[in-house]
């Protein structure tokens, strides 16, 4: 069987990017898979919430999770990034990942309510506004408010509270959030600002 030239080519591109070759994951040592192609270490959503759960809620996260929803990350992004590590982990399969999504997020916005820090679903939400004027721009951000207030109330209908266990919500009412990261730091007086004397 011979070998086309764009067959060698293909291969000699996939090789100098550093990219996988077609099948290469069945030449991998079976006595050294990956994790995630080993048994998952849960099974069961509600241990794996509760994993999820106390991964959040780790004094070293929360501040980086609230900083990140404060800086405007969706909460859709940072739930698809803890689960997606979750699963290079080998901690749960693809199925149970997608089941821990609708979970993930309602940590992370009850998080961030608790911490009076106003959350977006989607990072891109905000980017795609454009400058007008005057009176379009007043109608423009009464049109907004006014969606966004609907999405948002459509978004938190959607999610069932029941998905969360109770033994979440009751540690999420107890947490005790550091003070000073959420305080908005003091900026000094201007010059330009202080009266004459």
């Amino acid at each position: 069987m011979a070998v086309s030239e764009k067959a060698i080519e293909f291969l000699g591109n996939s090789l100098a990017t550093g990219k996988s070759v077609p099948g290469q994951s069945l030449t991998n040592d079976p006595k050294q898979p990956y994790k995630w192609e080993q048994p998952p270490e849960f099974v069961n959503t509600k241990e794996a919430s509760l994993y999820v759960f106390n991964v959040l809620t780790t004094p070293e996260t929360v501040p980086n999770l609230l900083e990140s929803v404060s800086n405007g990350v969706g909460v859709i992004d940072l739930a698809s990034i803890i689960l997606y590590s979750g699963f290079l982990e080998g901690k749960w399969n693809p199925d149970l990942m997608s089941l821990l999504m609708e979970p993930t997020m309602y940590m992370i916005m009850a998080l961030a309510e608790k911490a009076e820090i106003d959350y977006v679903l989607e990072s891109n939400e905000e980017l795609n506004k454009q400058p007008t004027d005057g009176k379009e721009n007043l109608q423009i951000l009464n049109m907004g408010n006014n969606a966004l207030k609907e999405i948002k109330n459509a978004s938190i209908n959607k999610i069932n509270p029941q998905t969360i266990p109770v033994e979440i919500k009751q540690q999420i009412e107890q947490i005790e959030l550091p003070k000073g990261l959420l305080e908005k730091q003091k900026q000094p007086d201007s010059l330009l600002s202080k009266e004459d004397k």
